[in-house]
């Protein structure tokens, strides 16, 4: 833009923010927008008024500028070389032109032209076109007695789902299987059934130990012995003489 094109944005600029224009402002704003197009710093203007009441600045201007050239020729297939062509510096000067007039927008820019329609012939077929024709179908489910165990969370360890199960001393080292409790819940999981209870567990814990207790309790005193190792056989367990 030249300094009276600037003169004239200003003013534009001015009939929205009632800003006073002076010489220093078209000094100012033609040193950082000199090298851009006057009727795309003008749209950029309308464009920040329509949905702006802050004053717009030449930084405003050139952020949609620059969107905007980006854009079309993100929108643009360039076309391809002559037949023959080299890369001559002929055929890199118009191909430099091309992208210019994209840019500034003084062409339209060439979206990516449509396939042509194919034929039976140019179907795929075997592995390829079995695939293609699962495409858009429900995803099937798992497979009847296959139980995901990263599925819940571990027990013991307190892996979360997804994370593999690690080390109770070392949580840092990862197991390569999971811990037992883990797939005893993924499998009460698949089947419908709530998570086993730890207070569960712990009460058939106590309930083991009480009865062996009672067993042992039951055995007579005076047939049990004591080995010279202090620990207690029953008398029909004493081991063989040797």
């Amino acid at each position: 833009m030249t300094p009276s094109q600037i003169g004239e944005l200003l003013a534009f600029c001015a009939a929205f923010d009632r800003r006073t224009v002076g010489r220093a402002d078209v000094l100012a704003w033609h040193t950082v927008l000199g090298a851009v197009d006057f009727d795309a710093a003008r749209e950029a203007v309308a464009a920040h008024y329509a949905v702006e009441t802050r004053w717009i600045m030449p930084a405003d201007i050139m952020t949609t500028v620059r969107a905007a050239r980006r854009d079309r020729l993100e929108r643009h297939t360039e076309a391809e070389p002559p037949p023959g062509d080299t890369g001559d510096r002929a055929y890199r000067a118009a191909l430099l032109a091309e992208r210019r007039a994209i840019a500034d927008g003084r062409a339209e820019p060439r979206p990516v032209p449509a396939l042509p329609p194919g034929t039976k012939d140019d179907q795929p077929a075997g592995r390829v076109r079995a695939l293609l024709d699962t495409v858009g179908n429900k995803i099937p489910g798992p497979r009847e007695g296959a139980v995901n165990v990263l599925a819940v969370p571990c027990r013991v360890c307190h892996a979360q789902p997804g994370r593999t199960c690690t080390s109770t001393v070392n949580p840092l080292r990862r197991h390569a299987d999971v811990h037992p409790a883990r797939l005893e819940d993924a499998r009460r999981a698949a089947a419908g059934l709530p998570p086993v209870d730890p207070a569960d567990v712990q009460r058939e814990l106590d309930r083991r130990l009480e009865a062996s207790r009672a067993a042992l309790a039951a055995i007579p005193h005076d047939n049990v012995i004591e080995p010279a190792d202090g620990f207690r056989y029953p008398a029909h367990e004493e081991p063989a003489a040797s």
